[in-house]
């Protein structure tokens, strides 16, 4: 069996409008590539379960579908995911389209030419909502400090790592994970891409100010 080029691994959270045309877009950006796509579930309300269990039926010989048994938030989900890709890299983007899959072989191209375990997306122009905008940017302020992170570099859910780094990562078993504290920890190669990001396929974000403080606490 050949081995797989990249994995995509995408946390699904109410993502039932948004998450086939993601995987559609995928499929077709990376048909170039040996991948796979891992979809976590993580407790959706809607019918996001049901049609990531339709698309790993259709796509059998490139999706996986993880079921989360509640919502323990995107940080956790992300790494039931890593903990399922097999590929030599793994991305990871969101659910509602604003991430374009075709933007994953930028990011992949720049750690493989490089030779980084970890690059980011950094978007030319940010299309997030007033709240997540703010929360992105206190959130990267809290991690210069806290972790030591360079100023330079932006945090972003939308990034490529290499398979060291993923296992280094994936072993974390406490309760509280913080990805990019994680990542910060296991390596100093990591770059950034200048990348694209567009409004939201349909619905609406589901960070809110708990998420957010969630995700602070957790750092």
């Amino acid at each position: 069996m050949s081995r797989i080029e990249l994995s995509l691994v995408i946390p699904v959270y109410n993502g039932g409008e948004t998450v086939e045309s993601v995987v559609e877009s995928a499929r077709a950006a990376l048909s170039s590539l040996r991948h796979e796509i891992v979809l976590v579930n993580d407790g959706s309300s809607d019918a996001s379960e049901e049609i990531c269990c339709r698309l790993a039926a259709r796509y059998s010989d490139t999706v996986t579908f993880v079921q989360l048994s509640r919502n323990f938030g995107e940080h956790a989900a992300v790494l039931a995911g890593l903990r399922r890709a097999r590929g030599q890299y793994v991305a990871t983007l969101d659910d509602d389209g604003q991430n374009p899959p075709d933007q994953v072989l930028l990011l992949l191209d720049y750690a493989r030419k490089h030779d980084l375990d970890v690059v980011y997306g950094r978007y030319r122009e940010k299309r997030h909502n007033l709240v997540r905008n703010w929360g992105s940017w206190f959130t990267n302020a809290v991690a210069t400090i806290v972790l030591k992170k360079p100023r330079d570099l932006y945090l972003s859910s939308f990034k490529v790592m290499s398979r060291f780094l993923v296992q280094a990562v994936a072993g974390y078993n406490g309760p509280y994970p913080y990805l990019d504290g994680l990542i910060l920890q296991a390596t100093q190669r990591f770059g950034q891409v200048q990348v694209e990001h567009r409004d939201r396929e349909a619905g609406r974000s589901g960070y809110n100010t708990r998420r957010l403080l969630r995700l602070w606490s957790n750092m």
